[in-house]
């Protein structure tokens, strides 16, 4: 199935998917051509979603957050094997997953739950072959919606397929208001990476999805809540791993609120 539809503020990249001999190409050029200064920026790898089966497509936000705070964004390639994805991975400091359409959920053992379920199984693949190569080089991952229900996936949690259906709230998860806007509170746990970061007990944060982390995998520890109990924001539990998930939104969020640069910086100095 298809990605979501495009918007003006997105970056097409006519990529496909055995293109990382060109990948590694243009890493190298860039390497040559930046500055020294720019140089020891962290180089972070974006994975974005797909438009038909031609083109990759991502929001500028996501990489507008990452130059704004440090780094240098990369978008990565779609991938066919493990070898692929752990060469590409070496070469970065960073790996961010994205938002998108959902996962599907025979990678948690079930079955598709209703017709509200709109599965893409090859960004399914790609994302995991990057994932499986960021975990097995400890590199410091930050997951954004799709991404934050995709890495607990991967590290052995569950999801629910439709939160309407599973799980109603009087929380308008899928927001009306723009996306630059909160719409509703998330309870964030004293001691909690994202408390260190942002400080604050509570946060507003923005909402765009149906689905949600259900049963958090073990290798996770859940830092923010929202009030209905939806999992929101979870870190690393594993040793030396370095992971910051998000049920939300914040590279959109910056653009009515600076704070949330300091997520992205916490991320950009852990990568280098």
């Amino acid at each position: 199935m298809n990605c979501q539809k495009s918007n003006k503020r997105a970056i097409f990249i006519g990529m496909k998917a055995n293109n990382t001999r060109l990948f590694l190409l243009f890493i190298f050029m860039v390497s040559l051509a930046l500055p020294s200064e720019a140089r020891r920026r962290p180089l972070i790898g974006v994975v974005p979603g797909c438009q038909g089966t031609e083109y990759s497509i991502l929001r500028r936000t996501y990489t507008d957050a990452i130059l704004r705070s440090g780094g240098i964004p990369v978008i990565m390639p779609y991938v066919d094997t493990p070898e692929e994805a752990s060469l590409l991975v070496s070469k970065l400091d960073g790996l961010m997953f994205t938002g998108g359409v959902d996962l599907n959920p025979s990678h948690y053992g079930e079955d598709v739950l209703n017709e509200t379920v709109e599965i893409d199984d090859r960004r399914d693949a790609v994302e995991m072959l990057y994932a499986s190569a960021a975990l097995a080089r400890r590199l410091p991952v930050l997951a954004i919606c799709r991404g934050e229900q995709m890495m607990n996936v991967v590290l052995g949690g569950s999801l629910y397929q439709d939160l309407p259906t599973q799980k109603p709230s009087e929380i308008a998860h899928r927001q009306a208001v723009d996306g630059n806007l909160p719409s509703h509170a998330i309870l964030v746990e004293k001691g909690s990476l994202l408390h260190r970061i942002m400080g604050r007990d509570t946060l507003y944060v923005n909402s765009f999805h149906h689905q949600a982390v259900k049963v958090p995998s073990d290798k996770v520890t859940v830092m923010a809540v929202a009030p209905d109990g939806i999992v929101e924001a979870y870190e690393s539990a594993m040793k030396g791993q370095w992971i910051l998930a998000v049920q939300f939104h914040p590279e959109m969020l910056v653009r009515s609120d600076d704070a949330w640069l300091e997520l992205f910086k916490s991320f950009i100095k852990e990568s280098r």
